[in-house]
């Protein structure tokens, strides 16, 4: 499990580096303007560069217990069922997020195999820019897994602002 816990840990250094990256063309876009030119592709660049932060995200979020939560729905239920509750939720969240892997990898393999490329002046394979989604699909997939097996032991799985918890 270090390793997963690793891996969601680097996938939020990987949303933050793409919101830098963001950051980085839009003071280029500005800066060339301001000269009389332009960043070529600035703008997809910077929208590709916003997916993979929203995608990269996911399972560091999930990790971190930042996600939102409904709990105003446990409030009204009686304390016997919380446990199922959250099992329930679990095991929707790793289908849902199983399903949008699944989507999201046969959709890549699809731009793949029919060699798509931007339409922009720069012409970028579309897998490339795309690859974001698979891996962030697939590593909130395994996060909701680990956190359905850890809710079935009765462990926490969430770290929340904690320090890393023994294993």
């Amino acid at each position: 499990m270090k390793a997963l816990h690793w891996l969601y840990r680097a996938s939020g250094l990987l949303s933050a580096a793409s919101l830098i990256l963001i950051c980085v063309m839009i003071v280029a876009q500005i800066v060339a303007r301001n000269m009389g030119s332009t960043v070529r592709d600035a703008e997809e660049f910077a929208a590709w560069s916003m997916a993979a932060a929203g995608f990269f995200g996911l399972p560091y979020a999930l990790y971190c217990g930042s996600h939102i939560r409904v709990s105003v729905v446990s409030r009204f239920v009686p304390e016997a069922l919380h446990h199922t509750m959250e099992v329930i939720a679990s095991v929707i969240g790793v289908l849902l997020a199983a399903y949008l892997a699944w989507y999201c990898t046969a959709f890549v393999l699809e731009s793949y195999q029919f060699k798509e490329v931007s339409q922009g002046l720069v012409p970028v394979p579309m897998w490339i820019p795309q690859m974001p989604m698979v891996f962030g699909s697939i590593l909130l997939a395994a996060a909701f897994a680990e956190r359905l097996v850890r809710v079935l032991r009765g462990q926490v799985f969430e770290v929340g602002d904690s320090e890393e918890r023994t294993e």
